[in-house]
């Protein structure tokens, strides 16, 4: 039976960073990735709310005590939901061949997804990580 979850390899760091998410939110994170003084953490789409909190609640804990920025993405059975989602924009097409999701944005929807290119970056790199899939933006 699949779970729809891949199998990702963690370190210790990953783990304590996990623990500390699931005992603050009470959200059990799929995957976390630290990067310049950020902590993406991936939980189950329909835990996002629950994993920030009320007016980003348990956020704020977590920043205080790992003394590092927070941010909660989603992670949804259909991959190209993680871009329209994290991003809050509409695809106008999406196409998965040969390891790659595709992606087609209007420029608008381009612009909006570009204009945080770290948090692109992350997901980006979340999405080869959990889906096996290299993330392009046409």
């Amino acid at each position: 039976m699949s779970t729809g979850w891949a199998v990702v390899k963690l370190n210790m760091d990953d783990i304590l960073l996990m623990n500390a998410m699931s005992k603050v939110s009470g959200v059990d994170a799929k995957d976390c990735m630290e990067a310049n003084g950020m902590v993406s953490f991936l939980v189950k789409g329909n835990e996002v709310g629950k994993a920030i909190g009320k007016g980003a609640l348990n956020v704020k804990k977590l920043e205080q005590s790992l003394k590092k920025r927070v941010e909660v993405i989603g992670y949804y059975k259909q991959p190209e939901e993680m871009v329209t989602k994290t991003f809050d924009v509409e695809a106008e097409e999406v196409n998965k061949k040969k390891g790659k999701l595709i992606v087609k944005l209007s420029a608008l929807n381009k612009k909006k997804l570009f204009s945080n290119s770290g948090r692109f970056k992350r997901v980006k790199e979340l999405m080869k990580r959990n889906y096996d899939l290299d993330l392009i933006i046409a």
